[in-house]
């Protein structure tokens, strides 16, 4: 397995980390490893990469970089210019994640309540489910009222971050949550507040004896959002149901006790339908 997946950093970012404290190396196969380790150089450096930008992102060595990119062409699930030698990701990259999409029965199951909660607030609604120490955006309604472009679905963000993140977090078992809180990178909060674990998780118990969570201007300093737990079977939290307004039309004041009351009765609505969905 990789240990280190940061060699020659430069300007490229390293993909991201995953726990494999439990993994049984009978079983594991490197060679997939290292090439899901390239695409995800990709999603960290969405752009166009030279073979030495990706052994850079990727961490590994140059010819093992250089035999995984020629086997992702061959595949299609990346290009490369005949002109620049750049790699880029292809379309059929793409595959994976609408599949995930369309076998996700919370995503078309729940589409239409996020359509009336954005109808209700005239705001961007949107749900995530928690990766690791991030929130994913697997459904996303936008404001008829902007463009709001920087978040789509499919988009990641810290989960300590986000509305969404802590609600999931304040519903989800403790011990787990205090996982993450302490594996997170809290410098990825921004704009005024608290970053010290002990308090973050203060602020979880909080977040669970209100039934929701509003957070400002911590994971991008043009967003109030607010978001409520969607719980499944066995009454384990599966996702939250977030709102995301600007600061120029609304204050954490106003959010709180006008947008938080629909993410609530939205994130009822939504539990309901993931009480007949267990993931496996």
């Amino acid at each position: 397995m990789l240990k280190s997946r940061n060699k020659g950093g430069g300007r490229q970012h390293s993909p991201r980390t995953f726990d494999n404290s439990q993994i049984d190396e009978r079983l594991y196969l490197g060679t997939i490893e290292k090439g899901m380790v390239v695409l995800d150089a990709f999603y960290a450096n969405p752009r166009p990469m030279t073979l030495t930008e990706v052994t850079a992102a990727s961490g590994l060595s140059k010819s093992a970089a250089q035999r995984v990119l020629y086997t992702l062409r061959a595949l299609r699930y990346l290009t490369q210019s005949e002109i620049t030698r750049q790699y880029a990701l292809s379309s059929r990259a793409m595959d994976i994640g609408n599949a995930y999409l369309r076998s996700n029965p919370l995503v078309e199951a729940t589409f239409p309540f996020l359509l009336e909660a954005s109808r209700q607030s005239q705001e961007t609604v949107g749900l995530t489910e928690l990766d690791s120490t991030d929130v994913v955006f697997i459904s996303r309604v936008p404001s008829r009222r902007i463009v709001s472009s920087y978040v789509g679905v499919g988009t990641r963000l810290p989960a300590l971050a986000t509305a969404s993140g802590r609600v999931i977090l304040a519903y989800l078992n403790p011990k787990m949550a205090d996982q993450i809180v302490e594996t997170s990178d809290l410098s990825a909060l921004v704009g005024p507040g608290v970053t010290d674990p002990s308090a973050l998780l203060a602020e979880l118990g909080k977040i669970r004896a209100k039934g929701f969570a509003v957070v400002s201007q911590k994971a991008n300093l043009g967003d109030i959002s607010t978001a409520a737990p969607v719980l499944g079977y066995d009454h384990e939290v599966v996702a939250a149901v977030t709102i995301v307004a600007s600061p120029a039309r609304w204050t954490v004041q106003k959010v709180e006790a006008e947008l938080s009351p629909i993410a609530i009765e939205t994130a009822r609505q939504l539990s309901k339908v993931a009480l007949h969905y267990r993931r496996p």
